[in-house]
């Protein structure tokens, strides 16, 4: 029995107006199972008695949806409900369902116990697509496709029989017409009918709809081309002409007898052919295309040419297409990774004057020490030295300009505000990379200072920001891994051990953060034990293993290719700027060239003030270098300073640079000579594990003979 009206009885994947969506596959469990497929229909989920219900609904699963096949009773209601559904009147279908498996805003399950022809449906995918309607159709554009070869039948004489106007989407191949007179099979195995039996019924759907509108088509091009021909008697071969009857000899509508009418196009049963045997390939048809689906035809050039698709409908409709919109308020920076500046920025410390002296005083060395007394010797005065480093400020910058004209023609966003955002963040993030890696200019260009490169003191005494890659080592000890070339897993362990043995040398203010770039921090988490398992899960355990608060990635480009990473506590670096020269933004207007012209400044200073509170670790490879481990320090014997021969040493004096060959003495007295510092400096080919001045540098002072 054929449903009254179909339709899909809701849609995935489609917002509901109660802001729900029926999920993927939803409510297929019942579509498949016959004890529960068929459901009620009802008008606008009236329920309340018997005779509100119209009828019931067959449900069947889709890919897209829930299909739904609805047969109506024969109630007076159900009467009126059909002729508004084919008047047009009702399209929507809606659901009622019980026990929802929802998650969220999709509903994943549930069970529908009821189907509904409304005026406006939830889910706008609930649409009534097939209404069966007989005696509705003109004989004369009745298309009929059967089971055997495709034939275009015009009812000429005889009365035809009643047959839906197209096919079922949820019907098998479509119905066959009895033929007039019974035809040989023909000799040919392929047949069209034997293709169409290999469609799904949405495909005998598409392929019927095409052919009827060719057939329409023809029909009204050959009313119009008769018309315009000379009368001519008409005569149809199903009429009997034995028959009484008046004959036609011409044609009435005809006045125009004498004119000429151009020749219009024609549209053949030979035509209709062509395109089947285009759209069914090469296989066993001359002329076909070898494409896969009439789909796939029409999209085509060559289906084109045949439904003349440049013919007609609006040329160039591509430019009524709506502009395309954005998807953000302002453009996307595409830049480095800045969340490490804001990191760095925000822990440093910040002094409301720009010029910084620190004091020191290096009390390691022996005399410094308390002494024993016996009664009556003469008691030794402890002699120390006080050392001061002052740095002072310089200016960086940003500049930019804009026309005047464009701020005014961009209405999407605020340009201006924009391009001031862009200006801090690069400002920012060139203060923070200057002070800890120097801002990677070099100093000298063509032979004059680069005037670009922000200004990086060295020595006591400077303007400037000091970068702490570069700084004394009095304020940044480095520490050398034996990393090889090829390192792998495991062996960067080496980097956690040796970062916890250099904690001994440490001095600064304990809450230590590691700056390592994204590539050695990669590598730590990754590292794997013996069953194939990842050591570490995140970052901070890595931090944990190394003895530092937390971690942060920097950019591998912006680390030197030496260094793996950078150890210290924030605080102890000190931005200084006076009133005047915090990070100010100016702006002028040049009359001349009607532009607007930005500068984002600052006069400041930056600098370590704690000794010994940043830890640089420098990769060395093993392979080319050989370590030393411990060194053997000069001894001082009656103000006379003996410098040992060691391999891989070599001693130099600070006061003059010179190298203090192993085995040498140097004799210290009361007038020219009461203090001298050597400092240890591997040889060629060797390294030490560190360059701590607490290891490798040695200060003697004179010291007043026992009385």
């Amino acid at each position: 029995m054929e449903p009254d009206f179909s339709g899909y009885v809701t849609r995935y994947n489609v917002k509901c107006t109660d802001g729900r969506t029926i999920a993927h596959a939803a409510f297929a469990g019942q579509a498949d199972d016959e004890s529960t497929k068929k459901v009620p229909l009802v008008y606008q989920h009236n329920h309340k008695d018997v005779s509100q219900v119209l009828g019931y609904t067959i449900l069947s699963k889709r890919d897209d949806g829930i299909w739904g096949d609805s047969f109506l009773n024969d109630g007076a209601k159900a009467k009126d409900a059909k002729a508004a559904i084919v008047h047009g009147d009702l399209t929507k279908y809606s659901i009622w369902a019980k026990d929802l498996d929802q998650r969220g805003y999709l509903v994943h399950d549930g069970v529908i116990q009821e189907t509904s022809v409304v005026i406006a449906g939830a889910n706008s995918g609930a649409d009534i697509y097939n209404v069966l309607s007989h005696g509705n159709m003109d004989p004369e554009d009745m298309l009929m496709v059967v089971g055997g070869d495709i034939e275009l039948k015009h009812a000429d004489g005889e009365e035809p029989k009643e047959e839906p106007a197209e096919p079922k989407p949820q019907e098998g191949a479509p119905k066959e017409q009895p033929k007039e007179e019974p035809k040989e099979e023909p000799a040919d195995g392929d047949k069209i009918g034997d293709v169409l039996s290999t469609l799904t019924p949405e495909q005998q759907t598409a392929v019927n709809g095409f052919i009827e509108g060719i057939v329409q088509e023809a029909v009204t091009e050959g009313i119009t081309q008769a018309l315009a021909e000379e009368p001519a008697e008409i005569t149809h071969s199903s009429i009997d002409s034995s028959k009484k009857g008046t004959k036609m000899t011409r044609n009435l509508f005809d006045e125009s007898k004498n004119k000429s009418t151009p020749e219009l196009p024609q549209l053949k049963h030979s035509d209709a052919e062509a395109i089947l045997n285009k759209a069914k390939g090469t296989i066993t048809m001359t002329g076909g295309t070898g494409v896969s689906s009439l789909r796939e035809l029409v999209r085509s050039d060559q289906g084109k040419e045949l439904m003349h698709a440049d013919d007609y409908g609006v040329q160039n409709h591509e430019i009524l297409f709506p502009d395309a919109q954005a998807l953000m308020a302002t453009p996307r920076f595409v830049d480095r990774r800045q969340d490490w500046v804001k990191t760095f920025m925000s822990g440093t410390s910040h002094s409301p004057f720009s010029r910084v002296k620190t004091l020191y005083s290096d009390i390691t060395a022996d005399e410094a020490r308390a002494r024993g007394y016996i009664k009556g010797n003469q008691k030794v005065d402890e002699v120390f030295p006080v050392f001061k480093r002052t740095t002072g400020p310089a200016w960086i910058y940003k500049r930019q300009r804009l026309d005047r004209q464009d701020i005014i023609d961009i209405k999407d966003f605020d340009v201006v505000a924009w391009m001031k955002v862009e200006m801090r963040g690069k400002l920012d993030e060139e203060i923070a990379r200057a002070a800890l890696f120097s801002d990677g200019r070099p100093t000298m260009v063509g032979g004059e200072l680069n005037k670009d490169k922000v200004q990086e003191p060295t020595g006591n005494e400077g303007n400037g920001i000091r970068s702490i890659i570069n700084d004394d080592d009095l304020y940044s000890t480095s520490y050398y891994v034996p990393l090889a070339a090829d390192a792998s897993g495991t062996d960067y362990n080496v980097v956690l051990d040796t970062a916890v043995e250099a904690k001994e040398f440490y001095l600064g203010s304990g809450n230590v953060t590691s700056f390592m770039s994204y590539r050695l921090a990669t590598r730590l988490l990754t590292i794997r034990d013996d069953f194939g398992h990842r050591v570490y899960r995140n970052l901070s355990e890595v931090a944990g293993d190394m003895d530092v608060a937390k971690i942060v990635r920097v950019p591998s480009e912006l680390m030197p290719d030496d260094v793996l990473c950078i150890n210290l506590d924030l605080s102890d670096y000190n931005f200084g700027t006076d009133r005047g020269g915090e990070i100010s933004l100016f702006d002028d207007f040049d009359i001349d060239f009607n532009q607007f012209i930005y500068l984002m400044e600052t006069y400041l200073s930056g600098a370590l003030v704690v000794p010994y509170a940043a830890q640089i670790f420098r990769r060395i490879d093993p392979a080319s270098n050989i370590e030393v481990n411990e060194l053997t320090a000069p001894v001082k014997a009656d103000n006379v300073v003996t410098v040992p021969t060691q391999t891989g040493v070599v001693w130099k004096r600070t006061d003059t640079g010179a190298t203090v060959p192993g085995g040498s003495t140097i004799t210290l007295d009361d007038t020219n000579l009461k203090t001298v510092t050597l400092e240890a400096e591997p040889a060629t080919g060797y390294y030490f594990p560190t360059d701590a001045d607490v290891v490798d540098s040695k200060t003697f002072r004179y010291s007043q003979p026992s009385s």
